[in-house]
């Protein structure tokens, strides 16, 4: 099929992976919302004073979402890349683009939502129990309605530091880390997360072997240490957290948007 879009060869193809998507990946949506449940379960046993914050709870809900949309590619997908079984894949009457669209609807939306809801509802449920750590709505933390990240949004928290920018980081690497996945499912037949994860330990471990000496080194620099206390002696703490998390997120964006591009330009030329 050519590169063109229409509108009912999407919804079809759209439709078909959502019957696809509970034989394929429903059983791991479920362990995923639940195991804000085990944390749960966890502090009920270790102690019955604690009490799990509301923030700490969106993040896990959100961190759970963003290990749905990393996982999917390699579970509902799994023989795009294959060059015998993908055959039935490469022959679904839609285009590359539809299909393609397809993937990313489910990848960044569908099952972190649905992940996400699922998680909304046993907190809900955990929070009705009379017994347990849940003392508060997850809207009653101390960030206001941090719904959605679990982060702090009142500028005068911290004078001079945008939590906007610190709100974008964490949204951004929700797209960032599903995207750099998915191209990574586009590679390996096998084991697809697990080797992703292991590649991404690997180049870290060489990085931080790399970076060490260099770092030591500029640290025992004269002219560098002078260099850098006449560079940031008149930042204060808040903008120097205002730029790192500016480009965290600007870094984030770069790598949602490079490897969906390279996912979809693997996908484009793949051979079956």
């Amino acid at each position: 099929m050519n590169n063109t879009f229409d509108w009912n060869r999407f919804c079809k193809v759209v439709n078909k992976d959502f019957r696809n998507l509970w034989p394929m990946f429903g059983t791991t949506m479920i362990v995923l919302a639940t195991l804000p449940f085990a944390v749960w379960l966890l502090s009920l046993v270790i102690s019955r004073d604690f009490v799990i914050d509301p923030n700490y709870r969106v993040a896990m809900i959100m961190g759970v979402s963003s290990m749905a949309a990393v996982m999917l590619p390699s579970r509902l997908y799994r023989t795009m890349n294959l060059r015998n079984e993908g055959i039935y894949y490469a022959m679904l009457p839609a285009s590359k683009l539809e299909k393609f669209l397809s993937i990313l609807l489910y990848t960044f939306v569908v099952a972190p939502v649905l992940v996400y809801l699922g998680s909304m509802v046993l907190d809900i449920i955990l929070r009705l129990m009379p017994a347990g750590h849940y003392h508060q709505w997850l809207w009653q933390g101390d960030a206001g309605f941090p719904i959605f990240t679990g982060i702090p949004m009142d500028d005068d928290t911290i004078p001079g530091f945008h939590s906007w920018l610190l709100t974008a980081a964490a949204y951004t690497s929700y797209f960032a880390s599903p995207a750099l996945f998915l191209y990574a499912a586009t590679l390996f037949k096998k084991h697809k997360v697990l080797y992703t994860f292991l590649v991404l330990y690997l180049i870290e471990f060489v990085l931080t072997i790399i970076a060490i000496p260099v770092i030591v080194a500029l640290a025992q620099s004269p002219d560098f240490m002078e260099w850098l206390y006449d560079t940031f002696q008149h930042w204060t703490p808040e903008q120097t957290f205002n730029w790192l998390f500016g480009i965290t997120a600007a870094f984030n964006i770069i790598v949602a948007v490079l490897f969906t591009w390279m996912a979809w330009r693997r996908l484009k030329k793949m051979p079956y």
